[in-house]
């Protein structure tokens, strides 16, 4: 990366992020970012942008502040996907071998509407809000005025209960 040694605050930006450019593909490999490439290239431009109006050369090299800044920025955008993959999964490995194992050996079509029956109304909320309407625990907790703990809970509770009452059921 010769050319970013010769980077300034002094020179213009678009002279500045036309010279990094071989630095943003390579914090690109470091990251492993395989996928949306135009959408981090124009995060990676942002920070530059950043870099180059907040610089202060008398704190150290203007290209190190840039790789750490870019680098940075992408690790933070990278950690919000992820949460966001996380809190927003349409259904979890259990439920989906739950719904499964309706599927594949129903007993009566009113099987579902039994074990329902015999959930609180405050259970059966749970269910329909997380299940149906899409809620994340945390707006499920701010609807039924609950922490969220208490809603992973209460969910796990549910699954347990449903799955013992439909194996006696079923048998």
């Amino acid at each position: 990366m010769p050319q970013c040694n010769k980077l300034s605050p002094e020179q213009s930006f678009e002279e500045v992020l036309e010279k990094v450019q071989p630095m943003i593909t390579s914090i690109f490999l470091k990251l492993h970012i395989y996928k949306d490439y135009d959408y981090y290239r124009h995060l990676a431009s942002i920070a530059v942008w950043e870099a180059w109006c907040k610089v202060d050369p008398l704190k150290g090299k203007f290209s190190a502040y840039i790789y750490t800044t870019v680098k940075g920025e992408l690790m933070k955008e990278l950690t919000k996907e992820v949460t966001f993959e996380e809190l927003h999964a349409p259904m979890d490995d259990e439920t989906i071998n739950y719904v499964r194992g309706f599927e594949i050996k129903p007993k009566s079509p009113m099987l579902l509407e039994t074990l329902l029956a015999e959930l609180k109304e405050e259970e059966r909320a749970i269910l329909l809000l997380y299940y149906v309407e899409g809620y994340t625990y945390e707006e499920i907790a701010q609807v039924l005025h609950l922490s969220v703990s208490a809603i992973k809970k209460r969910r796990t509770r549910i699954m347990t209960k449903l799955r013992e009452l439909r194996s006696s059921i079923v048998k």
